[in-house]
């Protein structure tokens, strides 16, 4: 086997544990609107692309009809150290509980975006009652690609708010192991993705238009 299609091989391996570890966790699903708290340098390009992000995933909300939302938006100028968030990924991959490091843990909010400048692949860690998402630098490809980053953002708060990832390279949520990269979000004119009909029928069932409000992350 060649060089690549070990890499490819090795990969696609990380994404199942990291599927794995959060499917022992159990699923995502929000039982009160999220706060989020980004956290990045002043003026970060990046952080219009979570504006985007976020209110694509709230208009997806109203279209099916459920009261839930994603929560208020704080803006936090300041950042994590490289080694500490490259270790919360590799502690994800594996560990459905990973632990929040405490230059992360003394932020508030219940979903916590870093927009790093370390290199990484992006990911999302469940730690406790707290959601992380840890977005790699985004000065060179793929992420510097237009329309890459807030679809990768989407993508990212997609397995945030209780979605897996699908095998179609057409869908916001393809990922590994299937062959979708972030390169494949690139376009000529900005959009987000599109979720399938399955992904949205799950979407209300974990958020239906009943949708109660309890404690802020259920955890069983």
């Amino acid at each position: 086997m060649s060089r690549r299609h070990w890499s490819l091989a090795f990969w696609s391996l990380v994404a199942v544990f990291a599927t794995a570890a959060l499917a022992w966790a159990g699923p995502i699903h929000w039982t009160q609107p999220p706060t989020i708290t980004v956290i990045s340098e002043a003026g970060d390009p990046r952080r219009e692309a979570v504006r985007e992000a976020v209110a694509y995933w709230n208009r997806t909300f109203a279209e099916l009809g459920t009261p839930f939302r994603l929560g208020q938006v704080n803006w936090v100028t300041g950042s994590i150290p490289d080694d500490e968030i490259r270790a919360l990924g590799r502690q994800a991959r594996y560990n459905p509980w990973p632990t929040m490091p405490t230059s992360l843990a003394s932020f508030s909010g219940d979903l916590l975006i870093v927009l790093s400048n370390a290199r990484f692949i992006s990911y999302t860690a469940r730690t406790g009652d707290r959601v992380v998402i840890a977005i790699k630098e985004g000065t060179t490809p793929p992420l510097s690609l237009p329309n890459v980053v807030q679809n990768v953002i989407a993508h990212e708060i997609g397995h945030a708010i209780g979605l897996d990832h699908n095998r179609d390279p057409t869908l916001l949520m393809c990922g590994r192991p299937a062959a979708c990269r972030p390169d494949a979000f690139e376009a000529s004119s900005p959009r987000i993705f599109s979720l399938s009909e399955e992904e949205r029928s799950h979407l209300l069932s974990l958020y239906p238009r009943n949708w109660p409000v309890r404690s802020p992350l259920n955890t069983g």
